[in-house]
């Protein structure tokens, strides 16, 4: 949070302007831009070349500002960008996650075979450097204790092998170490939690900010979108407190882990 509040107050007073200054040039009052530099709301896609024009800085750059992690070379994708740069701002997120383990839970050994078994064609070095690299900058605000964290995960995708036995050996023991950080909760669905609402709705996060209502963000194969609409993310605030209920506690999901770790380990 402070990290963001930093940079774009830093850029503005570089370009010589004051917040009324850079208001009027990007056509939204002061408040609005004062609370872009507080963290408590981001700019919306359209408002971002103007703005980083009345910075003085690249459109590249102003999104590695908003949601304070490394950019490729070439620009984000437009969903991702803004996902970026709220999850920076939000408070809270809590995620169902059947496909993998959850990003801001991945070591960065479990980042780099993902990405090497997904991607077609093969990425390069400088890619996975780069993904690894912005993954430990997502990460940070989870480690410092500035987000809180609720992840269920399902038992299926702690089974899946990424890279060899000891990448997911590491990978769970971190899992472990995590959940007992006061902000980190993680629950395991086995599989005999059986079917439940969320694992038809697939992976989602739920996003919490002090500035606006809680929004639910999906991710497809055409890239990502937020529901914002109160009634559809009633529904999945609903399926994923179901989740959590027909979960392993919290306590009982961290021995869970470990023991996994340990049965990992041993195949190592």
């Amino acid at each position: 949070m402070f990290v963001r509040r930093k940079l774009l107050i830093d850029a503005r007073k570089a370009a010589g302007r004051t917040q009324e200054q850079v208001a009027r040039l990007v056509g939204v009052d002061r408040t609005t831009l004062g609370k872009w530099e507080r963290d408590e709301s981001t700019p919306q896609p359209s408002q971002r070349s103007v703005y980083a024009e009345a910075l003085g800085v690249t459109l590249d750059e102003l999104d590695a500002m908003l949601s304070s992690v490394p950019q490729h070379s070439k620009q984000l994708p437009e969903w991702l960008t803004t996902y970026l740069g709220m999850e920076q701002s939000a408070t809270m997120l809590r995620a169902h996650e059947p496909r993998a383990v959850y990003g801001l839970l991945q070591t960065p050994a479990y980042v780099e075979h993902l990405a090497r078994g997904l991607c077609i064609p093969p990425v390069t070095d400088t890619y996975l450097r780069r993904t690894v690299d912005q993954r430990r900058y997502r990460q940070k605000r989870v480690h410092d204790g500035d987000l809180t964290l609720e992840v269920v995960q399902p038992e299926s995708a702690l089974h899946m092998r990424v890279g060899d036995a000891a990448v997911m050996a590491e990978q769970l023991g971190v899992m472990v170490e995590l959940s007992e950080l006061p902000n980190v909760t993680i629950r395991i669905t086995t599989y005999d939690s059986g079917p439940y609402a969320a694992r038809r709705l697939g992976d989602f996060v739920m996003m919490s900010h002090p500035w606006c209502a809680a929004r639910v963000h999906i991710e497809g194969y055409s890239g990502g979108q937020f529901i914002t609409n109160a009634d559809e993310v009633e529904y999945f605030a609903a399926a994923f407190e179901h989740a959590c209920r027909v979960a392993l506690s919290p306590r009982q999901s961290r021995e869970f882990l470990r023991e996994l770790a340990d049965t990992w380990r041993v195949r190592a």
